[in-house]
Parts: C-alpha cells; structure tokens; sequence
C-alpha cells in the first residue's frame, strides 16, 4: 500500500511544439536546468529508505521532468500514467490503490495537481511549474493525509540568459563549421578563406568574452585549437590582401599592365596554401575544430558555481560594459605610428564588436547597436593596419628569391602602401581634433545656456 505521495507540477515548458501538439511540448533549457539544480536537495528529503517509484504524465515536458525526478531519487524506471495527463482523479486513485510501492512520485500537470493534494490534505500551496509536495498517507488513498513537506519550484530567470548564450555560441561554432569545411574544400577562394578566418574570429572572441563564467578547461582548449588556426592561416590572408592591392595599383596605372608581380603573387600564394593545408592536416586540425564544435555546440561547459546559480543579463551587461569602456580609453590618444598598438586595438575592437552581434539579445539592443560604431571603427584602423602590412610584405618579398624579377614592382607597392598609411594616419588625426574642438564648442554652448 502506498504510504507517501509526491506530487510533482512539470518544469518550465516552451510556449508551443514543433509539431503544435500540446503533447509534444518541451521544457525550455532554463526550465529543464533549474530542475537538474534544485532536484537533487528536494528529493533528498524522502530519506535513503524511500524506494520509490515514478509515475509521469505522457506529455513530454512531464517526460522529461521525471527524468530529472528519477535520477535525483535514484530510480531507473519511470512509468507513464494516462490519468495524470488526462486529469482522471478516479483512474488515477484506482492505480495507486492497486500499485504495490510504498512511494509514488506523480508528475503531471495544474491543475491536477492541485486537486489532488486538496483531495488528501484540504488546502495545499499553490503548485509552481517543478514544485513538489509530499503527503504521508498513514490510511491509504481513501483517508486524509499529512502534509510531509513542499518545496516550491525553482526560479528559472537566472538560467535563461544561460540558454541564450548557449544557443548563440552554438550558432557561431555551426558557421565555423561549415566555413572551414568550404575552405579546405577550396583553399585557392580568398573569399573561403576570409569567411573562415572571420568565423573563428567570432567564435574566439565569444569565448574570450564567456571565460569568467565559461569552465577553465574547456575554454582554454578551445581556444587553443583556434588560435592556432588564425596564426596558420594569417600569412595567407596576408597575401590575398597584398594581392588586392597589387591587382589596385595595376587598374590604377601605377603597375604596368605587363607586370610580373600579380603572377608572382599568386604563384606564392599558392605554396603558402598548399603549406597550410598540409600543416592542418598534419595536426589534425580539422578533426580538432570538428571535435570543439560539437562540444561547444552540444555540451558548453559552465563553472560550478554558474551551473548552480546562474548568471543574470545585468552581469553579462556589466562585463561587457568594463570590456567596452578599456577599448575606448584604449582608442582615446592612441599612437597611429605605432603598428603594433593600431594592430590590438584593430583587434580588441573587432571582438567587442563580434560580442555585441552575437549576443545582443542579452545584452539588450543599445549595447547591440555599439556593433555599428565598433565597426566603423575596426574599418578604419583596418586599412591603415593592411596599407603598413602591405608594405612591410613587399619589402620581405622584396628579400626572397621567388620575386628576383618583380623587386621594382614590389618597392612601388612598398612606397605607395607607405603613403596610404600617411594619408590615413593625417586622416584620421585631423578628424580626432575636429571632434574634440566640436565637443568643447558643445560644453561651451551648455555653459551659456545654463548662465542665461
């Protein structure tokens, strides 16, 4: 005879199914892993000697609620009762009269529920989605019964911004996926070539974003396997944009059309290619970025104390709005002479701006819209970072013995790239002064306002 009851409201559901069945509705992520953290706690509260049984509605979210409810008690089977989605007080009490365990845990539906703990106990607590309320039933079905204990259910807000994330980093990982796979199909594409180098740029700058919450292991070999695809494949991006601008200049008249170099260009580019292609299937780096891909994909890691308390959109916001405000200092007085400094904040710019994109539905549509200024930005430093990585690669080309017979082309490239970092460097300083001079004319118009 069944002496304990546990009933059991399902988590927090999607709105609708796939198919537009009511049964086929789903927990949502949040929903489903809020259970898996307070479910543990609840359910050790029927003691070691309980040895009960699961009963569950057939509706997938019930479903999938007594997954949760099983493994926290400890149960293997979990048996599917069409009285609990049906609603069916009679049918129901006639098979927990005939079950032969001394706990059942029930997981059905409101207001069901409901009415059955009022059936055993008079009133009861209100059943939240996941709450859980155990009645003693010292004389059987058919008697009152005492209430054993309630345990709401668990708050779903601090795990949603998770599941966004999660879905978002999945996204990324999916595109990287299909960009490397359309690369190492094409390698001669620059354009293969750029959409993936940008994919992982995405994905690398997400998950430099997330490693405060992220697990340490994972993120840093993650990122790992990335990093070492961007340094590989650097040299030949450098190429394809030192190309562009030989291919510029010829248009342009400022290499004859007879020019070697185009030729010479590509004939490098080539045994680059044809290197990084050998080198990544010599790491096993396409089986690496397959194997990362899954696993942020399917399997994202949080740190413990993530997993257990979640993380707000306010702390997302707050991380992203420190990250922002060191880029911007960064950007304020930054010394356009110096190449390396121009190349980190071309850099640290770019990721903000990739943040912003991915993950604006947390981070809420104003820090979405920073993405359009950060990239205004990128772009500018951009040039000036390719025009002086144009000119410092024709003049190391300049120094191999493949373009013995292009020197005089490449010093053309070389002294017309060097003017472009000029032109914008003037460019851009200009710009700087016109703005501070328009800022200090705005503060001085306030102040007037204000002694008027």
């Amino acid at each position: 005879m069944v002496k304990t009851l546990v009933l059991v409201r399902h988590g927090a559901p999607e709105a609708t199914s796939d198919s537009g069945s009511d049964l086929d509705r789903r927990l949502t992520a949040s929903g489903a892993r809020a259970l898996r953290v307070s479910y543990p706690r609840t359910f050790a509260l029927l003691g070691d000697d309980a040895q009960p049984v699961v009963w569950s509605s057939p509706a997938v979210r019930a479903l999938e609620t007594a997954d949760v409810v099983a493994a926290a008690a400890g149960v293997d089977d979990i048996e599917v009762h069409q009285s609990l989605y049906s609603q069916d007080v009679a049918a129901f009490l006639a098979e927990l009269d005939a079950a032969d365990a001394l706990c059942v845990i029930a997981v059905g539906h409101a207001p069901f529920v409901d009415t059955l703990a009022g059936r055993f106990l008079g009133t009861c607590p209100a059943f939240g989605k996941g709450a859980a309320l155990a009645i003693d039933l010292p004389e059987g079905f058919s008697g009152r019964g005492l209430l054993r204990w309630y345990v709401a259910g668990p708050e779903v807000t601090s795990w949603e911004e998770l599941a966004v994330v999660e879905h978002a980093v999945a996204g990324a990982v999916s595109e990287l996926s299909a960009h490397a796979d359309t690369f190492l199909a094409g390698p001669e594409s620059a354009e293969a070539l750029l959409e993936f180098r940008v994919s992982l740029r995405r994905v690398r700058s997400l998950l430099q974003f997330l490693s405060p919450w992220q697990a340490k292991k994972q993120n840093r070999r993650c990122e790992h396997v990335i990093k070492e695809l961007q340094v590989a494949s650097g040299r030949l991006r450098a190429l394809d944009i030192l190309a562009e601008c030989v291919a510029g200049l010829v248009e342009s008249g400022e290499l004859g059309e007879n020019s070697l170099l185009p030729m010479s260009c590509a004939k490098e580019r080539s045994l680059e290619c044809a290197s990084l292609v050998t080198l990544m299937r010599k790491r096993h780096s396409a089986k690496d970025l397959s194997k990362i891909a899954a696993e942020l994909g399917h399997h994202f890691r949080w740190k413990s104390r993530v997993s257990e308390r979640g993380v707000t959109a306010d702390d997302f916001r707050a991380h992203f709005d420190e990250q922002f405000n060191e880029v911007d200092e960064d950007l304020f007085g930054l010394d356009l002479t110096d190449g390396d400094a121009v190349y980190v904040a071309r850099r640290d710019t770019k990721e903000m701006r990739y943040v912003a994109e991915r993950l604006g539905e947390v981070l809420g549509p104003e820090r979405a819209q920073m993405s359009e200024y950060l990239d205004e930005i990128q772009r500018e430093l951009g040039a000036l970072s390719d025009a002086r990585g144009n000119r410092q690669l024709a003049e190391e080309c300049a120094k191999s013995p493949r373009f013995r017979g292009v020197r005089a082309d490449l010093g053309i490239v070389a002294r017309d790239q060097a003017e472009v970092v000029s032109a914008i460097t003037s460019g851009l300083r200009r710009r700087e002064v016109e703005d501070h001079a328009a800022g200090e004319a705005t503060a001085q118009d306030a102040e007037g306002d204000e002694e008027e």
